[in-house]
């Protein structure tokens, strides 16, 4: 049986409970592909489940291999596989982990092209961040020309593309970040900056129509009750960080927590996009495969602006 390179997860806690393992290269099953893993990026819910903090919401079973982004070459088809053939190179996120993997078997439905232009480290930046991005800028009704539309996190990668999204539909943006991301803020696309550290962004946003929320679990509920004062009447606020702080929607309000679910066209789309420059996707930094766990603590510690990505082909 041929044998590969996983990062497992043996116990919850910190770092040391990931070992890099020997186990099996799965088989692909019926209309599943096998993709030899080229990069894969680091995304807040792998230190969580780490941890343990989302296990009453994620069951996994122990020992599991980590990991949702991915980008790779398919090397496999299943039984009944048509829609790629070997040698396509694929991106997705997969909802069953395992991409911290040297080999991962997806379900072929959930699986993007990747552009011939586009690296794979490129393209490992994008499954999470963008279909986060665009999932929940259009959940809560059409955007068009004109709308308002305050971003918290817009800095972060989730909230950068979702900056660039809501320009490019004609809408007027507010960026709250700290005040060393002014500029990649602005360079965005964004209209106007607020430095959360030092200002009121109530202050600034006024009659907003529709609230984007990226700052992480932990984030101040303080900041959420502020944000519903500076929507207009029927306004909504979407939240991609904690479905908790939707617990008391004012009344003339709306307030959502959608759930991010795979989008294979939204994503091909998005990666067009970026192959011709019409988008932007940072990659902060690239790890070899052995500092995945490094990685992963770097994502955790925060104030990245930019994608952590793992190259796979480097050892």
């Amino acid at each position: 049986m041929a044998t590969q390179k996983a990062y497992r997860l043996h116990s919850y806690g910190g770092p040391e409970c990931i070992q890099l393992d020997d186990v099996p290269v799965p088989t692909p099953a019926s209309s599943e592909i096998l993709v030899a893993v080229g990069a894969v990026s680091l995304n807040p819910i792998d230190w969580k489940i780490r941890e343990g903090h989302v296990r009453d919401v994620f069951h996994i079973d122990l020992p599991k291999i980590l990991g949702v982004d991915f980008v790779g070459t398919v090397v496999a088809l299943g039984e009944g596989s048509t829609s790629f053939k070997i040698g396509d190179r694929v991106m997705a996120f997969s909802d069953s982990l395992e991409a911290f993997a040297e080999h991962i078997a997806v379900p072929e439905t959930i699986v993007s092209r990747v552009p011939a232009s586009l690296s794979d480290i490129d393209a490992a930046s994008l499954p999470i961040p963008a279909v986060t991005a665009w999932t929940t800028l259009h959940y809560a009704g059409e955007v068009h020309s004109g709308m308002k539309i305050l971003i918290h996190g817009a800095s972060g990668v989730v909230g950068a593309f979702a900056v660039q999204f809501a320009k490019a539909s004609g809408a007027f943006v507010i960026g709250t970040a700290s005040a060393k991301n002014r500029g990649y803020v602005m360079s965005l696309g964004a209209d106007e900056f607020v430095d959360y550290q030092t200002e009121k962004f109530e202050d600034r946003a006024k009659n907003i129509d529709l609230v984007l929320d990226y700052v992480q679990i932990g984030g101040s509920m303080d900041t959420t009750a502020r944000s519903w004062g500076t929507l207009k009447p029927g306004g909504a606020f979407v939240t991609a960080a904690d479905p908790a702080l939707l617990g008391n929607v004012p009344e003339g309000f709306k307030g959502f927590f959608p759930r991010i679910a795979t989008n294979p066209a939204a994503l091909e789309r998005i990666a067009e996009q970026v192959a011709t420059g019409h988008i932007k996707s940072k990659v902060a930094r690239v790890f070899p495969r052995g500092e995945l766990v490094q990685a992963m603590e770097m994502n955790k510690s925060g104030g990245v602006a930019g994608r952590l990505v793992v190259d796979f082909k480097r050892v």
